[in-house]
């Protein structure tokens, strides 16, 4: 009986780290997208910058009280000890601001993908294309014009590829166009495979991917 409770457990605990190590799609925000496109970043750390410093710093010196009975004469000859000090610190640590990474402005990669052999967006990519949508519409980027660039894997032959993501970028643009972005603002292109991610080959699946570059 104990045998079967352990198998049963094993067997339910496998999917599940199966799962955690693949993990979910990052989907970045309206602003991380917005940050990317301009350079233009909110400190998320300024809090931590800003905490209040414990009053005690460094160190303290702490002398003898003088007694409050009357003061007899020393005898002559006799050296008054000199008063005892004392140092403690206080132990307190100042705040620590963690470095951002410098940001590369005008660029931001987004994990948006779709049907298999097709250039429907995948419902699982809705979410990165609304926040897409959003960062156009802010004010920071709505006199800016940007490439829609979609790329591929080495799947399939190199024009197949070039078609393909052409199409998907079209899609993107179309969908924008539908939700309120001028048409004028979006170019669409198609690089297939020709563009891999830095450091990667073309057959990986990291480069099925869609870029935002700014134009002007």
């Amino acid at each position: 009986m104990v045998l079967k409770l352990i198998a049963v457990g094993v067997m339910l605990t496998i999917p599940t780290l199966a799962t955690a190590q693949a993990g979910p799609v990052q989907v970045k925000s309206d602003k991380q997208i917005v940050c990317e496109l301009t350079g233009d970043c909110e400190d998320d750390t300024a809090g931590l910058a800003t905490r209040t410093k414990p009053k005690d710093r460094g160190f303290k010196i702490y002398t003898d009280k003088a007694d409050s009975k009357p003061k007899v004469p020393p005898a002559p000859g006799y050296a008054a000890p000199k008063t005892r000090t004392t140092m403690a610190a206080s132990g307190a640590k100042a705040a620590i601001t963690p470095r951002k990474a410098p940001v590369q402005a005008g660029r931001s990669t987004l994990s948006i993908n779709f049907a298999s052999g097709s250039s429907a967006i995948a419902p699982a990519s809705r979410a990165q294309a609304q926040m897409l949508l959003s960062a156009l519409k802010n004010p920071a980027t709505a006199a800016n014009r940007f490439i829609v660039a979609g790329h591929t894997d080495s799947v399939g032959g190199r024009e197949y590829n070039l078609d393909l993501s052409k199409r998907r970028a079209e899609a993107l643009v179309d969908y924008l166009v539908a939700n309120g972005v001028e048409r004028s603002r979006l170019q669409p292109e198609g690089y297939g495979f020709d563009k891999p991610v830095a450091g990667m080959g073309a057959a990986a699946a990291a480069n099925r991917r869609v870029e935002i570059v700014k134009i002007d």
